[in-house]
């Protein structure tokens, strides 16, 4: 359980970790920054005197009101001071220069800590509130003139703005703040904002918006975090972990446990009475080993600190169909899986800790790689089908196989792709490829099958294991090492990390294309690979369970 008790021993030690880090010469340019791991002093790291600040303000840190802390902090300011832009913007060293959004970032990070300092009556918080209430104006400055790059920048900066104007009411900041929310939240029926970040952007939307709800004191932006919260539980594995597969962002293929999320769970359940969703914070903080993104709930909210939610236990059983975004989702346990269309990995079964890819291809043209353009599902089974659009041409759109005809035109380098789509062409019928996934007892049944194209075109089903697991079959065990490929002849297959294991099955074996263009092969897993030539018409079955070496058995008991 999340404790405030807990959160401020993480508060002590990040500060500790911060301080090392806090460039200390008098004489240098960076004084007061923070070095990161490249070796730079990013003006954006004046961010980091929000935690300083608790540190100082909050009477339970071993730091309350430290002469030491406080000297740090101001240096904070300065460095701001002198490192950000005419405009009042700060630059992110990495990739954004006199940037907008990032310093929506740092705002929204230090404003919570200049409220808090303000409600004070020590001359270190006035100093604290009115050298870091400096940065805030005059980078309200700067947003207001700049712009954004991504959708959840726009929420930063409408966070960002709110809790500027709420500290400092002469800046007038309404009309740009009402031309943000005039945008209207990027949220869709099924709960999943634009970016589909599960990693990393979902759970800065939603902070954002809990923060602009309470500085404007408009409760209905509460709507889409009570939504993606929910979405957001449903795409997490056993451990923890979530699907990031769907995302646009940097996170996506990352598998890793979303802690960032754990601050919108806490806050939501406190606005709520949600047992549920305190229950969901918990756990991830629990996995993700650290609560220290809960302490601005804290701090804003002193009463949070010692009320009690009666937590109401987690859903480990469920299937769900968002068919605005085209996912399925199905729980069993300690196995789930994920359906997803428009993705090269159609299908996915997390067992424990080990996890199975399938994808599926053919060598006909550049149209191969399946992805599911049209799905259909409800609770029990998937459909998906792959169209087979042609994709690499850009200037128009084919589908299935083409070739060009001449054209009475001159055709040079310059304007070859330009004609190109102009030109006459003999196309052959696309190779569609039919899936559905059906769910059965401790498993699920994929029915593959092809449809139009040519026969005698080569096909492949290519399931990639975590590695590290031991291949078993009736004749043969392998180690499942990173960027090896095995070729499954007949029967049935056994994978297995531990005692979590998938079986799937039966084999085949049409040819030996290790490396079939078009395909895509991940070097950093495990492949199994069932070949054929169309036409297909075949069924995968999958089995997840434990498996109990020492007695040479399936155990399927729950957990």
């Amino acid at each position: 359980m999340i404790s405030y008790q807990d959160v401020i021993v993480e508060l002590d030690n990040s500060i500790q970790r911060l301080l090392a880090r806090q460039v200390i010469d008098p004489g240098a340019p960076n004084q007061g920054g923070f070095i990161d791991a490249d070796g730079l002093v990013g003006p954006n790291s004046v961010s980091s005197a929000s935690v300083l600040s608790y540190g100082y303000l909050l009477e339970e840190s071993q730091f309350f009101h430290s002469d030491l802390l406080l000297e740090r902090i101001l240096a904070v300011g300065e460095f701001g001071r002198r490192r950000r832009r005419p405009s009042g913007n700060f630059d992110l060293l990495s990739t954004n220069f006199d940037s907008s959004p990032d310093t929506g970032f740092i705002i929204k990070s230090l404003a919570p800590a200049v409220k808090f300092a303000r409600s004070q009556e020590d001359e270190g918080a006035a100093q604290i509130a009115s050298s870091l209430g400096e940065l805030i104006r005059a980078g309200t400055q700067g947003i207001v003139r700049g712009g954004f790059h991504t959708p959840n920048h726009r929420w930063v900066i409408l966070a960002a703005l709110s809790m500027a104007q709420q500290l400092f009411p002469d800046l007038q900041l309404q009309g740009v703040i009402n031309s943000y929310l005039n945008e209207s939240i990027d949220i869709n029926a099924d709960g999943e904002y634009t970016e589909r970040s599960t990693g990393v952007y979902n759970a800065i939307v939603n902070r954002s918006l809990i923060l602009a709800a309470e500085a404007l004191g408009q409760p209905v932006l509460l709507e889409p975090v009570r939504k993606n919260l929910d979405f957001n539980y449903h795409l997490i594995h056993n451990d923890a972990t979530v699907v990031t597969s769907i995302s646009r962002r940097q996170d996506r293929g990352v598998r890793s446990v979303p802690t960032t999320l754990a601050d919108g769970f806490h806050a939501m359940a406190h606005i709520d009475d949600n047992g549920f969703f305190a229950t969901v914070a918990d756990w991830l903080v629990e996995q993700g080993g650290n609560g220290l993104v809960c302490l601005s709930n804290f701090v804003r909210h002193p009463n949070w600190r010692e009320h009690h939610i009666e937590r109401q236990p987690l859903r480990h059983n469920y299937a769900k169909v968002y068919s605005t975004s085209g996912i399925w989702r199905g729980r069993r346990q300690k196995m789930s899986a994920t359906a997803i269309a428009g993705l090269t990995s159609p299908f996915s079964v997390v067992q424990g800790q080990l996890e199975m890819t399938v994808k599926m291809c053919s060598t006909f043209f550049a149209t191969g790689q399946f992805e599911g353009e049209e799905f259909q599902a409800e609770p029990t089974w998937v459909r998906m089908k792959h169209k087979g659009w042609n994709k690499i041409y850009p200037e128009k759109d084919y589908i299935g196989g083409v070739y060009w005809l001449p054209i009475d035109e001159t055709v040079d380098a310059a304007n070859w792709q330009k004609v190109r789509g102009r030109r006459d062409t003999y196309q052959l019928a696309p190779l569609e490829v039919l899936l559905q996934i059906e769910e059965v007892l401790n498993g699920f049944d994929l029915n593959i099958k092809t449809e139009g194209g040519l026969d005698g075109v080569p096909f492949q089903i290519e399931c990639n294991f975590t590695p590290g697991g031991i291949l078993d079959t009736d004749s043969t065990a392998v180690q499942g090492k990173a960027g090896n490929t095995v070729f499954f002849k007949q029967g049935q297959a056994r994978y297995t990390i531990g005692e979590d294991s998938i079986c799937v099955g039966p084999g085949n074996e049409a040819h030996r294309m290790w490396n079939m263009r078009n395909s895509e092969v991940d070097d950093s897993l495990f492949r199994l690979l069932i070949t054929d030539m169309t036409p297909v018409d075949r069924r995968l079955e999958v089995h997840c369970g434990r498996w109990l070496e020492a007695q040479d058995r399936w155990s399927f008991e729950p957990g």
